[in-house]
């Protein structure tokens, strides 16, 4: 059904969102920060031409099979290690610990990555803090809903992180899935308008909805099978999820980005149980009363 107001309620929240991100986030220096992405990969221009078209871009091999190998064999140790830190979703298939950068030097190579860091903050203009790395393990259950428990948005406006598959994913196991292009201003408008999405503030989205609206208006849907290795780097303002597995298991590695002034005690307080230390150093990084 059309709903022209629920679309022009949808482009204004995302304008406004925007709007207070330019006036509270840092600026960058593009120029600078585009030769020292040039320097770090030869196909950077690519790279980011997807992200700007589609709100994704794929880098093949970018950690080494034997590297993900261990990155899992981290996660598995992990798991037992922390049993309290170990947060449950998606019917009980889907075991995320956040924060795992506190308590492993290698999944810490992740979080630290200043190239992926850099490609966030080239496309959206304003500096980005690495508030927390997700290490997740999620499972073929009958009552799993895929990674991310269903279509979401992560935001409504540009909202930045970068995934990185530790084992290899099929069509079988889970495979990122995104709707290229929703993460521009005018198609959620449209999306709001015309194809019957819950307007802003809103992220959740039934499967139902987005199928009837795929259908209806020929959108894409592209779903990303790879090798242990490959990352992602998204704009998770863009509809997306996990695809739910019908065999085997996921391993994967997610960074979380957001601008500093968005990250108060609040939010720290607000977010899944996190590894220990993570608190801590989010607070001591941005100078917050940790009380």
């Amino acid at each position: 059904m059309l709903n022209i107001w629920a679309g022009l309620d949808a482009h204004r929240y995302w304008r406004n969102f925007e709007q207070t991100c330019a006036a509270n986030a840092r600026k960058v220096d593009r120029a600078t920060l585009l030769s020292s992405l040039r320097s770090s990969h030869g196909e950077i221009d690519e790279i980011l031409a997807s992200i700007y078209k589609t709100g994704i871009a794929v880098v093949p091999n970018y950690w080494s099979i034997e590297k993900c190998a261990a990155a899992r064999g981290e996660l598995d140790r992990l798991i037992a290690q922390y049993p309290d830190a170990v947060n449950i979703f998606s019917g009980g298939s889907d075991k995320r610990m956040f924060g795992v950068e506190e308590v492993s030097s290698l999944l810490g190579e992740f979080h630290h990555d200043p190239f992926l860091r850099g490609v966030g903050e080239f496309v959206g203009g304003l500096a980005l803090y690495n508030f927390v790395t997700l290490g997740a393990c999620i499972e073929a259950t009958g009552a799993n809903n895929g990674s991310g428990d269903g279509w979401h948005r992560d935001g409504h406006g540009y909202q930045f992180k970068s995934i990185l598959y530790l084992s290899d994913v099929t069509d079988d196991n889970g495979p990122f899935e995104f709707l290229p292009g929703s993460h521009k201003r005018w198609r959620a408008a449209f999306d709001t308008a015309m194809g019957g999405l819950p307007p802003p503030p809103g992220t959740r989205y039934e499967p139902a909805v987005v199928d009837r609206m795929v259908s209806r208006f020929g959108i894409k849907r592209q779903h990303y099978p790879a090798k242990a290795g490959t990352l992602m780097l998204v704009n998770t303002s863009g509809i997306h999820r996990g695809r739910p597995l019908r065999s085997g298991s996921r391993y994967a590695l997610t960074n979380y980005y957001y601008h500093p002034f968005q990250i108060d005690l609040n939010r720290i307080e607000s977010f899944p149980t996190m590894m220990p230390g993570t608190a801590e150093r989010i607070c001591a990084d941005l100078a917050l009363n940790n009380a």
